[in-house]
């Protein structure tokens, strides 16, 4: 084992261990590991065929994560708190961001659109373990944070669905507004179709044999056919895993599945986030750094006041209202993963150096 390997593996632990000590998230910690392994600190490694690998696979694995926590028995039930406090909260924001970003950006339609739209999304991961660390996801302000997130996550398929349409590529199934949201719809319909009839069969034989490998690699190839699938037919890869996902929740596996795959979908997901800190260009955003401080403080306090305008206006009180702003006033793993899938596909609907100041302003966001 060489010596960089060896401080590669040191600082991931120092970083895990300084981290949850104070009870951040440890994809954060994997993200400082990134950093400062990559070429602009220590220099221990440079990004490279291997690591992009291990990045897309984690990328893979945090869209199947979002979609595996999608249930339409989920939805249903929760159905007006999602359709009503989660949509206002998505649009508050980005009607209020739209705006700015237009007066101080040249940034496409398409592209203003959907930068205002993915900042408009939080962590899902960092809030939920705020609600559980302080036990809190069972309580009414918890249970409607929740649903929020909920609402995000779904919110993600038409988005994702609109990465072609601002690569400027001449899909199929079309580049409307209402093309993608029908798409939408039938993918979502498609997904209860395929699960009961089809999927649900075949796991089924699966676990028959009681093998847990065998049963893991049946969700890798599920999850490697949906991308491929989504792929050819001139869509982001990254939604056919999202859709993989969305097709275990729906089957009556679920739970077994989540608890098969979460040691591996944290370990890709823990590359993920290390190929983004080796990506991050430091001696850029040093010498922007004032525009990342006012992005962050801009961000915070827009999400903040637009989340606590919505709360009160659908009667939450105060206090709560105050508490779901604060726990969601912040960018998401959402965005980064869209700013990394435009950077990988070359889609330039907004500048590169604007994409690493976003990248930077989320981050940031994340940690506060």
């Amino acid at each position: 084992m060489s010596t960089a390997t060896l401080l590669f593996f040191v600082i991931a632990f120092i970083a895990v261990f300084c981290i949850r000590f104070f009870h951040m998230g440890t994809l954060l910690a994997f993200l400082l590991t990134g950093i400062l392994a990559g070429q602009h600190v220590l220099g221990l490694f440079e990004l490279s065929g291997t690591w992009n690998f291990l990045g897309e696979l984690g990328i893979m694995f945090l869209w199947f994560n979002i979609g595996l926590q999608i249930n339409m028995k989920r939805l249903w039930h929760l159905r007006r708190t999602i359709f009503g406090l989660g949509a206002s909260q998505v649009l508050m924001v980005a009607v209020m961001l739209f705006p700015i970003l237009a007066g101080i950006t040249q940034w496409t339609l398409i592209g203003t659109i959907m930068i205002s739209l993915i900042l408009a999304m939080s962590s899902t991961s960092e809030d939920l373990q705020i609600l559980i660390d302080r036990n809190q996801l069972q309580t009414n302000m918890g249970r409607q944070t929740f649903s929020i997130l909920l609402f995000q996550d779904l919110l993600s398929i038409p988005l994702l669905a609109m990465l072609p349409v601002m690569a400027g590529k001449s899909i199929n199934l079309g580049a409307s507004v209402i093309d993608i949201l029908v798409m939408s719809l039938g993918l979502i319909l498609g997904v209860v179709v395929v699960a009961k009839f089809i999927l649900n069969p075949l796991l089924h034989v699966v676990t028959k044999i009681q093998s847990h490998e065998a049963l893991v690699l049946a969700i890798m190839v599920n999850i490697a056919v949906w991308a491929v699938v989504l792929d050819l037919m001139g869509l982001p890869p990254a939604l056919g895993a999202f859709l993989a996902g969305m097709l275990m929740s729906e089957t009556v596996y679920r739970h077994q599945i989540n608890a098969s795959i979460e040691p591996y979908a944290t370990l890709f997901l823990s590359f993920f986030f290390i190929v983004l800190g080796m990506g991050i260009n430091l001696p850029f955003l040093e010498s922007h750094w004032e525009m990342v401080l006012v992005g962050v403080i801009g961000l915070v306090l827009i999400k903040f006041f637009a989340l606590y305008m919505v709360a009160r206006v659908r009667h939450v009180s105060g206090r709560e209202a105050a508490l779901m702003s604060l726990i969601l006033a912040q960018g998401g793993e959402f965005g980064l993963l869209i700013l990394q899938t435009m950077k990988t596909n070359g889609i330039s609907a907004i500048p590169m150096e604007h994409q690493e100041i976003l990248t930077a302003v989320i981050i940031v966001s994340i940690m506060l």
